[in-house]
């Protein structure tokens, strides 16, 4: 229909060409591989997040027989019998340990309270001392003041006695004296004999008065020096009679007593450490001789497995070159984390694969969220396909019926009308006809060329029609042109939006690819923590959640072969050696060395940096050229001004010295000024 219709219709192409069907079929193809394409990425991402458990496993399974994993049954056998050993001992030595701790808490509380009694014995009998001996003091004191008053008036009393005494005697003397010269004058006189009689009478009885009174006193001097003497000899013997000291009540004796007890004390406690040390040593001795036959056992087990692998060195060497090839990576920023993750000491393997592994975690996720983008994106795509499908297949229905009707209209205007002209006239087309599955040619065709559909090959009969099919066709052609000028935009948005994805399914690709060499890096470092894992967390549903697993898992649909390949085309053995060597060389470096390195570095990594860095230069190099521009013209300035001062003082050699004068005169008043 298009090739007979090309003089009247140039461009366009309608839908019922083998041509727009070799379009859709190509869009078909394209929208099922990208529907194949992206049913593979989704795969390949639910393998990636649901598959790891055989992979965990196969990987636990490979590294345990790889692995020197110690033998644990000495070490089982060992702690069940210190665990015996415990049971046996431990309540015996709960029993000593509370009769113990009953016996001193019984003797502490005996001897706080035989310490409390003697220190409130010790200060009752100090002050009972002290009150004894103030009362003695106090005795003392009083009687010596008596005695001293006593003394002193019986002194005062002799000493009158003796005064009056030797007056006595002295009278008695005169008397006599007197007596005797009367006698031997052998005067007689009445008045002299009377008064002679008088005055001795009365001296007589003055001193017998005297003497009576000085032997009463004498008495009563000497009863009270007899009672004085019994309460004397009274005091002495309450004195005596005091009962002597005992040894309870000597300080030093108690010392040495409670001396005596601690020291008893101690005794009985080092004997007991004693018991106690060598119940350990006992205990501790067996342990050492169960230790040394688990370990001669152990020995002779090391030496039957040292027979069988004499060749552990070759089989190792062999692994570390097979790991070297398959699990180098050759990425410098894996090599730079590496050698930062050496350099400090703090960040553990552990935790660097757990930042790793959040790392992939979070491109996962972005690359899942694009996924579900793209996902929505293709549906959208595939609703609106579906759409232009049946937009396309109902065209094709109307065209059809259309062509029916304009078959039906051209059989009834070629009965009517056999030898009329075509609809334009004179015009025969000199296109090639195109044939349908009959063997006759398009309704449509024959009705806008002028040929009849039901002559031969060689007959080119112009047909005549009426006037009323012309606008009817003309409108047909006008709304088949706009429908191929939709149908072509919307294949053109088809085709960018096949090749927009395309684009993104070979960005994809190599993210997957990106990914799956990650994934590849981290799964040789998940040995550590397989071989760490128990048994129960074998069997669990993610032992690992952190960590990546991939490779084939049993689904025979999806193959990981191509990612394989390219990754192992990628790979290379000396990309790892050689940031080895790079790492090697970078720790031999000294610190300035180093710090230069690392500064030079950080200055050549971006272009910002480096343009930062020349601008910080120039500034440098301008600020230098600036100040020793200052410090030229500061030196020529002081050069000039020395210069004309030298000039000035040659042209005028007076001048200076009246300045001088002049200076010297000012100086002199502003000094008496002052």
């Amino acid at each position: 229909m298009a090739e007979a219709a090309e003089g009247a219709i140039p461009g366009v192409v309608p839908p019922g060409s083998p041509t727009d069907a070799t379009t859709a079929e190509s869009a078909g193809n394209k929208f099922q591989h990208a529907i194949l394409a992206w049913r593979t990425y989704q795969n390949f991402i639910d393998l990636l997040t649901n598959h790891s458990k055989s992979v965990n496993s196969a990987f636990l399974r490979a590294y345990t027989s790889l692995s020197e994993a110690p033998d644990p049954y000495p070490l089982l056998e060992a702690s069940v019998d210190s665990m015996l050993v415990a049971e046996e001992t431990v309540p015996q030595l709960g029993e000593e340990n509370k009769n113990l701790q009953q016996n001193v808490s019984m003797l502490t509380s005996q001897l706080e309270e035989a310490e409390s009694m003697l220190q409130s014995e010790q200060v009752a009998r100090k002050e009972v001392e002290d009150a004894f001996e103030t009362r003695v003091k106090e005795a003392e004191s009083s009687w010596s003041a008596v005695m001293d008053e006593k003394k002193d008036n019986w002194e005062a009393k002799e000493r009158s006695l003796m005064e009056k005494l030797e007056n006595q005697e002295r009278l008695l003397n005169e008397m006599r004296a007197s007596y005797e010269v009367n006698q031997r004058l052998g005067k007689t006189g009445e008045n002299q004999d009377g008064h002679g009689s008088k005055a001795s009478s009365a001296e007589l009885d003055m001193l017998h008065s005297d003497i009576e009174r000085t032997s009463s006193r004498l008495a009563e001097v000497e009863a009270r020096n007899e009672r004085l003497r019994l309460e004397l000899a009274q005091a002495k013997s309450t004195v005596s009679s005091q009962p002597e000291k005992s040894l309870e009540d000597d300080p030093g004796y108690m010392r040495v007593r409670a001396e005596n007890s601690s020291l008893i004390r101690k005794l009985n406690a080092s004997r007991m450490e004693k018991e106690s040390m060598k119940r350990d040593m006992d205990s501790r001795l067996r342990g050492m001789k169960r230790e040394t036959v688990h370990l001669q056992e152990e020995k002779e087990a090391l030496k039957a497995k040292v027979q069988k692998w004499n060749d552990y060195e070759d089989i190792r060497q062999e692994l570390e070159v097979l790991k070297s090839i398959e699990f180098s990576t050759g990425d410098d920023d894996d090599t730079r984390e590496r050698t930062d993750a050496g350099k400090d000491g703090g960040d553990s393997l552990e935790k660097l694969l757990l930042s790793r592994n959040k790392k992939l975690g979070d491109e996962l996720t972005i690359l899942r969220v694009s996924h579900q983008d793209l996902q929505q994106r293709l549906e959208e795509m595939q609703e609106e396909f579906s759409k232009t499908n049946a937009e396309l297949e109902k065209s094709r229905v109307l065209n059809q019926q259309l062509e029916e009707d304009l078959e039906n209209i051209h059989a009834e205007g070629a009965n009517a009308f056999p030898s009329g002209a075509s609809i334009s006239g004179t015009y025969v087309s000199r296109a090639p006809q195109t044939t349908r599955k009959g063997g006759r040619l398009s309704p449509t065709s024959s009705i806008i060329s002028g040929l009849d559909g039901r002559g031969g090959s060689g007959e080119r009969e112009p047909v005549g029609g009426g006037s009323g099919i012309l606008p009817m066709v003309t409108a047909q052609r006008d709304r088949f042109r706009k429908r191929n000028i939709e149908l072509e935009q919307e294949l053109s948005g088809s085709h960018r939006t096949v090749q927009q994805l395309r684009q993104e399914v070979a960005a994809l690709q190599k993210d997957n690819l990106n990914l799956y060499e990650k994934t590849r890096y981290v799964s040789t470092y998940n040995r550590g923590g397989a071989a760490k894992a128990t048994s129960s967390s074998a069997y669990s549903p993610n032992p690992n959640p952190s960590s990546v697993s991939l490779g084939p898992t049993g689904n025979p649909g999806i193959a990981m072969d191509r990612y394989r390949q390219a990754y192992e085309s990628k790979i290379s053995p000396f990309a790892a050696f050689r940031g080895r060597e790079s790492a090697r060389a970078y720790h031999r470096m000294s610190l300035p060395e180093r710090a230069i390195y690392s500064i030079t570095r950080m200055v050549l990594a971006s272009r910002t940096s480096r343009n930062l860095f020349a601008a910080y230069c120039v500034a440098l190099h301008l600020l230098v050229f600036l100040a020793l521009y200052w410090l030229g013209t500061a030196d020529a300035e002081k050069y000039a001004r020395g210069l004309d001062s030298a000039l000035a003082t040659a042209a005028v050699p007076g001048s200076g010295l009246a300045a001088g004068g002049t200076k010297s005169n000012g100086k002199q008043d502003g000094f008496a000024g002052h």
